[in-house]
């Protein structure tokens, strides 16, 4: 999953219409008719300070209630009258949005699906799925597949629920749409009410948590209860005000795990002189009160009984431990060259980047040699296994790592020359596909592809924490973060993926990866690789 930024942030995010605790629910017609430049999010220093009264004077409408969170979201005219309020800390109109990081995926041609019978044992994980048996799921499968008392939300484009993969733990009374018509995707015009998947994103995040143990992949929990919230749309984007909307819902149905594969930036807390998305005293404004917002939804689910899970983005530069990133990201503004809009100083991580947060890295599952010729720089840590895939971020902030599959040989695809080198499925007759594998597809009953993302290790390390609650029932959030950050295994081999070139003399100054150089610090990609069978032991 690759994240890009769309004005100041692109992270995917979703709808503000809300069904339960204190989230106002609105008819569709008048969630559509609150027009997103009109759509503010508003930040209070406490929840107590939440005035429901004040807040709907002057003509301002509640379109979800997030009041317990400190979070308001709101249609108003007079935002500089919000801002006033007593209480309120910082205003962000609903303009920016969130999407889904931009993911590689290659379609998974001639698998037999359809048969009904299961793949996976307690001694063996499905052939495809190498990633499930490095994080040691059958050995925990000895001990527990789930429990139905457990329950997951997956926020992210839905579900494509006639999939194969989907079984009966899948909860379709409590999934919800927070998606709502926008001009950026016609094609939510007439489906945004819907909890299906009209991307394929989803379907593959969420059967890969909970998916039911199939004909040729498994879920990692399957026999934990399922939940769908869609806050993003079919063209796997939407806004803050979606995104946090569904945040707060999950927690108040009882989700112990929110399961989140999408990202994207805000600025951070100050103007960058010089940047291209920091040097605006509006963008950092913005960027402000939505970090604030994301941390104090984040924390508050935290503390009642709900830890976030989510992506660290894929663009291979350096998050701090407080979410903020320094450096070049992997031609981040899309240039394949030297260029400020690389520059990545400034920024803030949504919503991985939050305290609270369980950020995930991505490992690949071996790099493959390749003959001379077939890249354009060469290649490093050949042979490796667990090395840090050429897209994930990775620094302080890191929680833990799991596989999120990478390009043959670990390379950008823009350094590769030929298809072997970029190739992410299996090499006829073989098992040895370098990419993740799982459902996808839209409106496909058995359809599949191999994909590389931080938002294919995330739901891995959902799918953990999911087995973990089930062997130990009762756990407490902070003690179930805390188990899952000891619950690792060593990188088989130390990483020598390399940081994004600094050297102004190089090839790759600004842009890519400095092939020649030292690898990024194990110690940069959590604390280890995450293990499904000493979570539940």
């Amino acid at each position: 999953m690759l994240s890009r930024l769309l004005g100041v942030s692109r992270l995917a995010a979703a709808g503000a219409v809300a069904v339960v605790g204190l989230v106002a629910q609105l008819p569709a017609a008048a969630q559509a008719a609150a027009d997103a430049s009109q759509t503010y999010i508003v930040v209070y220093g406490s929840a107590s300070q939440v005035d429901r009264d004040a807040l709907s004077a002057s003509g301002n409408q509640i379109l979800s209630d997030l009041g317990p969170a400190g979070v308001m979201i709101v249609s108003s005219s007079n935002p500089a009258g919000l801002e006033t309020l007593t209480g309120v800390t910082d205003v962000a109109d609903d303009s920016l949005t969130l999407q889904v990081p931009q993911v590689s995926v290659e379609s998974a041609a001639g698998i037999d699906g359809g048969g009904g019978s299961s793949c996976a044992s307690t001694t063996k994980a499905c052939g495809l799925q190498w990633d499930l048996a490095r994080i040691h799921v059958p050995d925990a499968w000895n001990t527990t597949m789930g429990s139905p008392r457990v329950k997951v939300a997956v926020l992210d484009t839905g579900l494509n629920s006639k999939h194969e993969e989907v079984g009966a733990n899948y909860d379709v009374a409590e999934s919800r749409s927070f998606v709502q018509p926008s001009a950026g995707c016609p094609a939510d015009k007439n489906n945004f009410n819907s909890i299906e998947d009209f991307n394929g994103h989803g379907t593959w995040t969420a059967t890969h948590v909970a998916g039911r143990n199939g004909p040729v992949m498994t879920g990692i929990a399957p026999d934990t209860t399922l939940v769908n919230v869609r806050v993003l749309g079919a063209c796997g984007s939407g806004r803050f005000s979606w995104v946090f909307a569904g945040m707060f819902y999950a927690n108040q149905i009882g989700a112990s795990v929110v399961s989140m594969s999408l990202g994207g930036y805000v600025c951070a807390d100050r103007v960058v002189p010089g940047s291209p998305y920091c040097s605006n005293p509006h963008a950092v404004k913005q960027g402000r009160a939505l970090e604030r917002a994301n941390s104090q939804l984040i924390d508050f689910m935290r503390d009642h009984g709900t830890i976030t899970v989510a992506a660290a983005g894929n663009d291979h530069s350096q998050m701090q431990q407080d979410g903020r990133m320094v450096g070049p990201g992997l031609a981040f503004g899309g240039v394949l060259g030297p260029s400020p809009l690389n520059d990545m100083t400034g920024l803030f991580e949504v919503p991985g980047g939050a305290h609270g947060a369980v950020a995930v890295a991505a490992l690949n599952r071996i790099t493959a040699a390749g003959p001379a010729g077939t890249t354009k720089f060469g290649q490093y840590g050949v042979g490796g296994r667990d090395q840090l895939t050429y897209y994930s971020n990775f620094g302080e902030k890191i929680a833990v790592a799991a596989p999120g599959g990478a390009r043959n040989f670990n390379v950008p695809s823009f350094d590769c020359l030929t298809g072997g080198c970029a190739r992410l499925g299996n090499s006829p007759g073989t098992l040895d596909n370098p990419g993740d594998f799982g459902a996808f597809g839209v409106g496909c009953t058995s359809c599949y592809a191999f994909i590389q993302g931080t938002s294919m290790a995330t739901p891995q390390v959902a799918g953990v924490a999911a087995l973990a609650l089930a062997a130990h029932p009762g756990m407490r959030a902070d003690a179930l973060v805390g188990l899952l950050q000891r619950s690792v295994t060593s990188f088989t081999d130390s990483n020598a993926t390399p940081a994004i070139s600094n050297d102004a003399g190089s090839a790759q100054f600004n842009y890519d990866v400095a092939y020649g150089t030292a690898g990024v610090s194990n110690q940069q990609m959590g604390s280890g690789v995450i293990d499904a069978a000493l979570a539940v032991s």
